[in-house]
């Protein structure tokens, strides 16, 4: 990983695969934290149905990427204290400012599909800025992961 003050603000890039593993890891620990506040405050089963296929499937997701990270680094998956990683506010799991938007079963899908979409620029963005080949292939990885996620979220839509 490299940091760098453009000027304009401090640039993390160039992550290795275990680098990207992690974030990845903790993006799929903030959807799973997410998904799981929102299902606190939900009555509909529709809703509720939605949030669980989603929350479910963070977890799927980070059952992979611990296993893509237990292959590339054993020690790694283990290494939290300190982690920079860990103190990462990406963004991409914010709370909506109006909770009626967790209320009605099409508004909770499409929240769903605009968090995978965010989550997905957001790898798309970082992928970019990577130079080793080692985690730029880690992250197509992820890429194809979030890809595969977004669409099936659209096509519950259907």
């Amino acid at each position: 990983m490299k940091v760098k003050d453009s000027g304009q603000g401090i640039q993390i890039y160039d992550f290795n695969s275990v680098e990207s593993f992690k974030i990845a890891r903790k993006l799929e620990e903030d959807g799973i934290n997410f998904y799981s506040k929102l299902l606190g405050s939900i009555k509909d089963s529709r809703v509720r149905e939605v949030l669980l296929y989603l929350l479910g499937e963070e977890k799927e997701h980070l059952k992979i990427l611990e296993e893509m990270l237990r292959h590339e680094d054993p020690e790694a998956l283990d290494e939290r204290e300190g982690e920079i990683v860990d103190s990462l506010d990406t963004g991409v799991f914010a709370f909506p400012k109006d909770e009626e938007v967790a209320s009605d079963f099409d508004k909770t899908l499409q929240l769903g599909i605009a968090l995978e979409k965010r989550s997905l620029a957001f790898y798309l963005e970082v992928v970019k800025y990577t130079e080793s080949e080692e985690g730029e292939g880690a992250l197509k990885k992820i890429i194809a992961e979030e890809k595969r996620h977004w669409e099936e979220l659209k096509n519950l839509t259907q």
